[in-house]
């Protein structure tokens, strides 16, 4: 019982129930952290059938195979509380062919089509947003490392690559498809993952391919999250030293990944003044070229690169007198950008890429970039990156040339 001073306002009396309810917060925070429990020392496993015949996407499950091949639904609750009965049920099984590893999962709800939530229907929508079905692969056994392909009830797709469920680059897209189906008791998912947009190394004996994996449900309505394998509340389902084992794979050996992506642009301008006609042409001829050169390694080359296709930023009147440091949106620099970023603070930017490519004048206008590379490699041990970009000279501003590179190196239990 709170005893106030004769005289208090009902607004302070507001404001004191308000300091003490803020108190607790922290408290109630701390004692969340009992709930943690370590890694398992023996993973659960899962395993994936060759499919019996050709698989069709359609978001049905009617295949055979698919009624053949083993159920993961002993799921966890981490959210809205840690551990305990959840109310969403959820089936996931696993195919694969030749090309594609295939998930197929069944993700009940009592109150069918009725019980959706969907806000964004974007690509790479929002996490929190929708209903969610997502399944996490650690294909080269990293444990600080995962792609993820997510999608609702509506088909949508979100791709993206977690580092140490720490950072996440939401702008990394692979190839693959996804169809749902929704009934009155739930929506059906199905996945085909293409082997090719996956990086992974081919063990000695091609029938012995062991991948992490983790799913993960979020059923927006009740927001309740579940996982499998379990996973505590204080840490994502990117967290990939918790991954089961999925077993039972043939894969085929990692192809040659090379794509290239060439543009060719005219431009011609036709000008009347004083009853004289003036034109003029210009070509432009430029490209991407992205090289993995394994699993581990990638390359990637810029010639008189273009950005046109890049979002444009958001007007801001600055009335501060510091610089806007706008967020970079040009693809070449977003992919893998998780390893230049500061260690676990997003306000660290050790490498700030938006001011290459700028003539450095007051209204910051563009300069061409002759070219450009840039080189990843991450392991279990340690990660490199490199990356070199030459600007063209302007009337503004002489050539320059940018590079920089990272070496991060993992001790002790990092390595695990």
């Amino acid at each position: 019982m709170i005893i106030l001073p004769p005289g208090t306002n009902v607004k302070r009396k507001i404001g004191l129930l308000l300091c003490i309810g803020l108190a607790m917060v922290p408290f109630v925070a701390f004692s969340q952290q009992d709930d943690n429990f370590p890694p398992p020392e023996t993973p659960l496993e899962i395993r994936a059938i060759r499919t019996a015949g050709d698989v069709k996407i359609d978001g049905k499950l009617t295949e055979a195979s698919w009624q053949e091949a083993p159920v993961t639904q002993d799921f966890f609750r981490i959210e809205p509380r840690q551990g305990g009965e959840y109310r969403y049920q959820t089936m996931a099984r696993l195919l694969f062919d030749e090309k594609n590893l295939y998930v197929g999962v069944f993700c009940a709800d009592s109150l069918g089509k009725k019980g959706i939530r969907a806000q964004d229907l974007r690509r790479d929508f929002s996490w929190g947003e929708n209903d969610i079905f997502g399944i996490q692969l650690d294909p080269q056994n990293l444990k600080q490392y995962c792609v993820s392909f997510q999608t609702t009830p509506y088909g949508n797709q979100r791709d993206l690559q977690n580092f140490n469920d720490n950072n996440t680059d939401n702008n990394w897209n692979a190839l693959w498809t996804v169809l749902t189906h929704q009934t009155d008791s739930g929506y059906y998912a199905e996945f085909a993952i293409p082997f090719k947009s996956i990086r992974y190394e081919r063990p000695a004996q091609a029938d012995s391919v062991t991948w992490g994996i983790t799913f993960t449900r979020l059923a927006r309505r009740d927001y309740e999250l579940t996982v499998f394998p379990a996973i505590p509340q204080s840490f994502s389902p990117y967290r990939m030293t918790y991954a089961a084992k999925l077993k039972g794979l043939t894969v085929p050996k990692p192809s040659a990944n090379v794509r290239v992506e060439p543009y060719f642009l005219y431009q011609y301008e036709d000008a009347e003044a004083n009853g004289k006609s003036n034109s003029d042409g210009d070509v432009k001829l430029g490209g991407d070229i992205k090289w993995a050169i394994n699993p581990r390694s990638v390359l990637d080359m810029t010639f008189n690169t273009d950005f046109a296709q890049a979002d444009v930023d958001r007007a801001v009147n600055n009335l501060e007198r510091f610089n806007i440091f706008f967020p970079e949106r040009r693809q070449f620099f977003l992919e893998n950008s998780g390893i230049w970023a500061g260690a676990g603070d997003f306000s660290v930017k050790p490498f700030f890429s938006r001011t290459i490519g700028l003539q450095g004048n007051f209204n910051a206008e563009p300069a061409r970039i002759d070219g450009g590379a840039r080189y990843t490699m991450r392991n279990d041990d340690r990660s490199i990156a490199g990356l070199y970009m030459h600007q063209a000279q302007t009337v503004n501003s002489p050539a320059a040339s940018f590079a920089v590179a990272r070496y991060l190196q993992n001790y002790g239990k990092e390595n695990i």
